[in-house]
């Protein structure tokens, strides 16, 4: 390169810009005087970065092609129909404020198209913070909100049950040594412990120190309990309902008609019976049909789902081991397919057949609930097995049971069909591995990425859930509790409600917990699609790419400081939207077909005649794959919003350092506009989806045997996990979220490398060999490489700008423009123009 005729060093790239990058100079440097408005060089003059010849002026291209970034031409800028982005080719010459070249703009770069850094959608930063500072005056409202002199709001409610006097059992005044709930015999009468009672007085429990408990011929646990009784009247017996008192005549001080009511309340000491310990802190009958009386009432499903969010007090040291249980199974799964080539493949298949197995094997279990485990169990032992039938009365836990059977029978045949139908993509998806392994190998500080993210999840799901019991842990108390013909009366008994008004503050807390954890997902997203550009478009030594150490670093410290917005809008919407995208998908691509097979095994293969056969059936009834594919298509072409709003739209925003609405469109035009690119792209999905589902799977029982079969969750103490089940479900979706960020790994990098391939062409083919990676060369073919090369001239609008008399009569004018300036601007201009060239 030179600058007025004498030789200009170049030291290299700015730190983390691709190869070729390079700052515009300050005013009075090789590109002329600053200009109010850029809109190219001077008439006759050639621009920078320009090949030299006239058909590299602006106004056309060597090809034809939009966009063409290494001639530097103003009209290509603006066929993109960025004119954001197109302000970067109007800054040459110009300076910053203080006027010294360090302050100068930057320009494009003209070899790969990279674009400088800017901040995008810094409006979404504000409304983030917005919804932020509204989160948190909502949740201290919450929590320092009273009513009626009580606690708006108190956790210790999920964890604890309430007595008659609406007193937390084990904590406030008077039960401090009373952990547990009992629901007392209605009938007081009843004397003998062995007795199984004739009704509960499910309305009014009370706290007690232990459950009673029948064993071994002698009785566990309090003889008697003060029991409040229900209020009695003046009505027949044997309810003696509450009625007014009647002929009571009038007249006294000038009334006309006196109301009375009698009634009397009164705690009395009443026999218990026979319990046992349901959710650490409740003691509900061992009567099957008494138990589900309980179950159906107070302890309702809704009542224990509300509680069993307090599980979520007390967890988080379980989680943690869980998550670092994830990280090192992602680590290994990750590893074994990058690395493994065919054989990880294979290994990827064999998980999907072990989580067919289980799955099966699952739902099998779960429709024995029909005859309690019979054959193959015993009653009790498969009641004792059966998660349902202990937290549910029987004939709820078997409609519960057979809901969770159909769900896993579903996943189960989902699981067989995906993996008969996906050994046609494995040539592309070992390709695809083997060029992200590589740029990995380069990009040695990608690793590290992924379990930040996961302490990252894993303590915002810690604060979400956390602030989440709060909101579920409001209500108001009524004092009120004796109607009679309409009107509230109050007597002894108190009762704790939840505000139904919470339940639109929770909705839009959920939203906002969803927006946030997506937020790591697409930090994550971001710095892969950084580093790829970044490992692409840095020229090569010896056919070889060389190592970027760093790079995942530089990428974080960009997101927070130009692309924070990009990443906040992203995040809002791309969970939403790859719900649809997934189903479509799965539509497409789990169900058997004509052409489904096992594989080549010699085992499996012979088992694709019957695969085969049921193909055939689901293509008679549901159309073949070709058909449902086309169904699904709508939602997966590049002009759908579906498609649009994904992951795909931070490469546009890394490259161009576009706005995310913008980028979303153009990314998908030129994966699109590239037949091969398109081909490939996404090909790495089945193994990305196989892996968050494995994984997941894994933290979910990785959690439950912690919590059940390790001796650490003890009713006793006050750590106490009460709905394990919960914990394990969302243990199951972080699990999930943290793997598919390890998948990203080699899933979203290699679409990331194939992307920016597709824009080196669109952009400047002439620098395909300078920058392509030998992996993705030898995925897209040499043929193609070497083809999009040669120049193709179109009829209308593509040819070489010197095929057109208008190029030639501004030659003419300029060369007779030349002739009328004096000597010392005429050897200038040539000065210049020799320089260029």
């Amino acid at each position: 390169m030179s600058m007025n005729g004498q030789p200009m060093a170049y030291a290299g790239p700015p730190f983390g810009q691709p190869q070729g990058y390079m700052p515009v100079a300050a005013a009075g440097d090789e590109y002329g005087p600053p200009q109010p408005s850029y809109m190219g060089p001077p008439e006759g003059q050639l621009s920078p970065g320009m090949e030299g010849s006239p058909s590299s002026s602006y106004g056309g291209s060597p090809d034809g092609s939009y966009g063409e970034m290494g001639s530097g031409t103003h009209a290509q800028y603006a066929d993109m129909s960025d004119m954001d982005y197109q302000q970067f080719t109007e800054g040459a010459g110009k300076t910053g404020a203080s006027g010294s070249p360090k302050d100068s703009l930057q320009r494009i770069d003209p070899d790969s198209g990279v674009g400088p850094r800017r901040c995008t959608d810094l409006v979404c930063v504000m409304l983030f913070v917005l919804y932020m500072v509204a989160m948190l005056i909502f949740l201290t409202v919450v929590k320092n909100g009273s009513v009626d002199g009580r606690a708006y709001s108190d956790v210790r409610r999920l964890t604890h049950g309430m007595d008659f006097e609406a007193r937390l059992c084990g904590v406030d005044d008077g039960v401090e040594e009373k952990p547990f709930v009992f629901w007392c015999r209605d009938n007081p009468s009843e004397k003998e412990f062995n007795t199984v009672p004739s009704k509960l007085n499910l309305h009014h429990p009370v706290c007690i120190s232990e459950c009673p408990k029948l064993s071994q011929g002698s009785q566990l646990g309090p003889n008697q309990v003060e029991c409040l009784m229900r209020a009695q009247g003046n009505g027949p017996p044997p309810d003696y309902a509450i009625q007014p008192v009647p002929n009571i005549p009038g007249g006294q001080l000038g009334s006309v008609q006196n109301y009375f009511l009698m009634f009397r309340e009164e705690t009395v000491y009443a026999t218990t019976y026979d319990s046992e310990l349901l959710a650490g802190r409740y003691c509900v009958p061992t009567n099957e049909a008494l138990k589900a009386e309980v179950l159906g009432g107070p302890l309702n499903l809704g009542e224990r789902l509300q509680k069993g969010v307090g599980s979520f007090q007390d967890c988080w040291t379980v989680m943690f081991f869980t998550v670092l249980a994830t990280v090192a199974l992602s680590f290994l799964y990750v590893w074994v397919v990058v690395s493994l080539k065919d054989a990880g493949v294979n290994i990827v298949s064999f998980v999907l057949v072990l989580m067919h197995i289980f799955l099966l094997l699952v739902s099998i279990f779960c429709f024995l609930a029909v005859s309690y485990g019979r054959p193959i169990f015993g009653t009790e032992q498969y009641m004792d097995y059966n998660l349902f039938f202990r937290r549910s009365s029987p004939d709820q836990a078997k409609v519960e049971s057979m809901i969770c059977g159909a769900v896993f029978l579903l996943m189960s045949f989902n699981a067989c069909t995906f993996y008969t139908n996906v050994n046609h993509d494995t040539e592309e998806m070992h390709e695809l591995t083997e060029a992200a392994y590589a740029a990995l190998l380069k990009l040695r500080s990608l690793f590290w990425i992924p379990p930040l993210l996961a302490i990252a999840k894993f303590f915002t799901m810690w604060m979400v859930c956390y602030n989440f019991m709060t909101l579920c842990s409001v209500g108001i108390f009524d004092d009120y509790r004796i109607i009679v013909e309409g009107e509230p009366y109050a007597g002894m008994s108190k009762h704790f409600y939840f505000d139904p008004w919470m339940w639109l503050g929770i909705a839009i807390y959920l939203l906002g917990c969803l927006w946030i954890l997506e937020i790591w997902t697409s930090l994550g997203q971001f710095v892969i699609s950084w580093c790829s550009v970044i490992f692409y478009f840095t020229e090569k030594d010896d056919e070889e790419k060389v190592a970027i150490p760093v790079a995942a670093w530089k990428a974080l410290w960009i997101a927070a400081r130009y692309h924070t917005g990009s990443i906040m809008l992203g995040a809002f919407g791309i969970w939403f939207f790859r719900i649809f995208r997934m189903a479509a998908w799965i539509w497409s691509e789990s169900l058997p077909h004509k052409s489904s097979k096992c594989g080549s095994f010699v085992p499996l293969s012979l088992l694709n005649p019957v695969i085969q056969a049921i193909g055939k059936c689901f293509d008679s009834c549901l159309g073949d794959k070709e058909k449902r594919g086309s169904q699904a298509g709508s939602w997966q072409e590049g002009d759908s919003i579906y498609q649009q709003y994904s992951k795909d739209a931070y490469q546009d925003v890394t490259i161009r350092s576009q706005h995310f609405w913008q980028a979303k469109e153009k990314a998908q035009k030129y994966i699109s506009s590239q037949p091969q690119v398109k081909k490939y792209t996404g090909k790495c999905r089945p193994s990305t989806f196989i892996g968050v589902m494995a994984i997941a799977i894994a933290g979910f029982l990785i959690s439950y045997i912690i919590m059940n079969h390790s001796g650490v969750n003890d009713p006793a103490k006050s750590n106490f996990i009460q709905d394990p089940l919960m914990v394990s479900a969302v243990a199951f979706f972080l699990c999930g979220s943290i793997a598919y960020d390890f998948c990203a790994l080699y899933d979203h990098l290699a679409d990331s490398l194939l992307y920016c391939f597709a824009y080196n062409r669109k952009v400047n083919k002439k620098t395909i060999d300078k920058f392509v990676p030998e992996e993705i060369q030898e995925m897209i073919g040499k043929e193609v490489i070497e083809s999009s090369k040669k120049p193709s001239y179109g009829y209308h609008g593509r040819a070489r700008p010197e095929m057109f008399v208008s190029t030639w009569l501004k030659q003419g004018q300029h060369t007779f423009g030349g002739w009328s300036l004096s000597g010392g601007e005429h050897g200038e201009h040539h000065q210049v123009s020799d320089a260029v060239q």
